[in-house]
């Protein structure tokens, strides 16, 4: 049993399904737990349990946090996932059990300029080695979710055509499945990114989270009522190329002014350079952090810039929390709080503004999201917001 409905059966209105989503969606519960959150009476929910128990699909997790008796979890072995996240120069990969509970991870380089094959390539060695560098050769990989820096076509699943990813044009989830040996989700990666730090970061309380990302290029990912936001061929959260400046320099889209082309990555090493050319960016956030006035000038200026067009998505969208995440936001409150600033300031008077921080993931944001797509093909992503029941 792999899936959600090998375990838990296809009719919502069984108290086996029941049982089995209370435990998905909260994590662990008590048996008490599960009664209130089920709204099952006691003595069914442990003749369900019992039956679960006994097919070895539910397991005792420990006595539970401040209540008596012993908390449940569904068992983690159920599925093993992978979460790969497709970078310009480095690939990761993250393995994970039923629950997201990181199992094994790995990184390697990519050349310049790869194509499909020599990445998936990459990918199927990286995946061999790791599982049997950690001790789960074993076991199968129940699905695996991809992140791809470039446009996405998440209805076709088919990587669109763009100058980002020249390569990869035309490629298939199928394609990615046959080359990776399991069932494969494709999805840009600044959705992943939104998506990992809605469902494990700093989203998971609520159920609408604006991410975005600030790296090579600018993008933002959009979960609305816990559900993803793809939009048309893959369209949604290109804020990056949102105009801010009409006499602004050549976008790569084709168009001037861009928010990328004022406010990413190397847009913000270029406004260095004419005091420090050949800048590295990993030396621009050292100079952020020693105070320097120029790098902090910079780095605040590149997030109002970015503020503004979030805060305006902000009034279209009406998210619980913005979280700001990439290359950029490693800058901290430097970067967040222009964000947070130009979010409150756009609000309408006497309505809450979202919560605007830095992800929770660090570097995992778009591998976890990778992992939570993976999940959700398989029925078990648990739904942001949840609490654990466990008294």
């Amino acid at each position: 049993m792999t899936t959600f409905r090998d375990v838990a059966g296809v009719d919502p209105s069984t108290t086996r399904y029941r049982t089995v989503a209370a435990l998905r969606d909260h994590g662990v519960l008590s048996r008490a737990g599960l009664a209130r959150a089920t709204s099952l009476a006691p003595s069914t929910i442990t003749a369900v349990v019992r039956g679960l128990s006994d097919e070895g699909l539910v397991v005792e997790a420990g006595p539970p946090a401040g209540g008596r008796g012993t908390a449940l979890r569904v068992k983690g072995q159920l599925a093993t996932v992978a979460g790969v996240d497709f970078g310009f120069r480095t690939v990761r990969l993250l393995v994970a059990d039923v629950h997201a509970t990181e199992l094994a991870r790995a990184e390697r380089a990519l050349p310049d300029g790869y194509d499909s094959a020599r990445g998936l390539q990459v990918v199927r060695e990286m995946i061999d080695d790791t599982l049997g560098a950690s001790g789960l050769a074993g076991r199968a990989l129940s699905g695996i979710g991809v992140a791809l820096p470039g446009p996405v076509d998440s209805e076709r699943q088919e990587v669109a055509p763009s100058s980002v990813l020249p390569g990869w044009a035309g490629t298939t989830a199928s394609a990615v499945s046959a080359a990776l040996g399991a069932p494969a989700v494709i999805e840009n990666d600044a959705n992943l990114a939104a998506l990992g730090e809605h469902v494990y970061g700093a989203g998971r309380q609520g159920s609408s989270t604006l991410t975005v990302k600030i790296h090579s290029g600018i993008g933002a990912g959009i979960v609305l009522g816990d559900r993803l936001v793809t939009g048309s061929a893959g369209g949604a959260g290109e804020i990056g190329h949102v105009l801010v400046d009409r006499l602004g320099p050549l976008c790569r889209c084709g168009k001037r002014g861009c928010l990328d082309t004022v406010a990413a990555v190397p847009a913000v090493l270029a406004s260095m350079s004419p005091l420090h050319p050949g800048l590295r960016f990993a030396d621009f956030l050292a100079m952020v952090a020693a105070d320097d006035p120029g790098a902090r000038r910079i780095a605040a200026d590149a997030a109002e810039l970015v503020g503004g067009v979030v805060a305006t998505a902000c009034l279209l969208v009406a998210p619980d929390t913005v979280v700001v995440v990439g290359a950029l936001a490693r800058a901290g409150e430097v970067v967040v709080e222009p964000v947070r600033r130009a979010v409150q300031e756009a609000a309408v008077p006497g309505r809450a503004a979202p919560v605007v921080s830095a992800g929770q993931l660090g570097d995992r944001h778009t591998a976890m999201g990778a992992v939570a797509l993976a999940l959700g093909g398989l029925g078990w992503r648990r739904m942001a917001g949840a609490k654990a029941l466990l008294s």
